[in-house]
């Protein structure tokens, strides 16, 4: 494998981060090390590629375009690197992923296990956030290709649809409050406790559209706590006899232990998709690799399948 310029992949780091402690930390070399880099390139640039303020740096205008450049060039090195490996049989290299939160926990783990026991060469750095964190960090480069959920109006992105969710309605199994609800109208919403995600969740924002297509305003759910995660609802569910709305993707491994249960309303549905998306124009070969990969494997008609 050949790797361009060290000072290279310093800068890079450096500017991704704003910060070069951040930047050390991901290289694994001293903080020092990594201001003399800088510090080179700029005496070689002429000029300084960062404004210093504080604790704080941003990249000049000659920063910005040593960062167009610097990108490119690596792009390059990546592209050789993995023709170099299909040309020996072999991918390797690094594929750089971000997902949204229940990609990167109920459904990534299992395509990235079967990915890297396809293709053991190539090394995996995931991050996780929310859908908009992830379409920053493609549109910055720190990442090769997200998965989000939903679409956004980011000009600068291209979106492709990856799979279909659905929202459903679960509680735990035995709760008597069941029967009450179950293929009633969606009125019947309004007489049972809820744990929902935090405010500003997007799967909340999902919820609120759909009840309020169905009549119902948002603010007259009984919501009894709201929790940061998916995992903490459903441990929650299984003590309470309260409901929630999660990815079916989520409760999967519930339902099929019949810890949880659906809970059918009336007339009430919520699906959404997952998108893989990535910048305009060619992909390097590891992100396109997966890309198939993941489609050819796991996508069926659009649904999950790990058959």
């Amino acid at each position: 494998m050949i790797n361009a310029d060290f000072k290279i992949m310093v800068f890079i780091s450096a500017a991704r981060h704003q910060n070069f402690t951040r930047a050390a930390k991901e290289l694994n070399i001293s903080q020092p090390a990594v201001t003399k880099n800088i510090q080179e390139l700029e005496s070689q640039a002429g000029g300084n590629l960062f404004e210093r303020n504080g604790h704080s740096i941003s990249l000049t205008k000659a920063g910005k375009l040593l960062l167009e450049y610097a990108l490119k060039i690596t792009a390059a090195y990546e592209a050789f690197n993995c023709e170099l490996g299909l040309m020996k049989g072999v991918l390797t290299g690094e594929l750089r992923l971000g997902a949204s939160t229940t990609l990167s926990h109920f459904i990534l783990p299992d395509i990235l296990a079967a990915f890297h026991l396809a293709y053991p060469s190539i090394s995996m750095n995931v991050l996780h956030g929310n859908s908009r964190k992830i379409e920053d960090l493609v549109a910055r480069h720190v990442i090769d290709l997200g998965v989000v959920e939903g679409l956004s109006d980011n000009p600068a992105l291209k979106y492709e649809m990856f799979l279909k969710d659905e929202i459903v309605l679960v509680t735990r199994a035995g709760n008597p409050k069941i029967n009450a609800i179950e293929n009633n109208p969606a009125q019947e919403l309004l007489n049972i406790e809820f744990v929902l995600r935090e405010q500003g969740s997007g799967t909340n924002e999902i919820i609120r559209r759909a009840v309020t297509h169905a009549g119902i305003a948002w603010q007259d759910l009984y919501v009894k706590v709201h929790l940061a995660s998916t995992e903490s609802i459903k441990r929650f569910l299984l003590a309470t006899d309260c409901f929630s709305f999660l990815s079916i993707h989520a409760v999967a491994k519930e339902i099929h232990n019949r810890e949880l249960v659906l809970v059918e309303v009336s007339n009430f549905i919520m699906e959404r998709n997952f998108y893989f998306v990535r910048p305009h124009g060619v992909i390097g070969h590891l992100p396109e690799a997966f890309r198939q990969f993941a489609l050819e494997r796991f996508a069926k008609n659009g649904f999950f399948n790990l058959s």
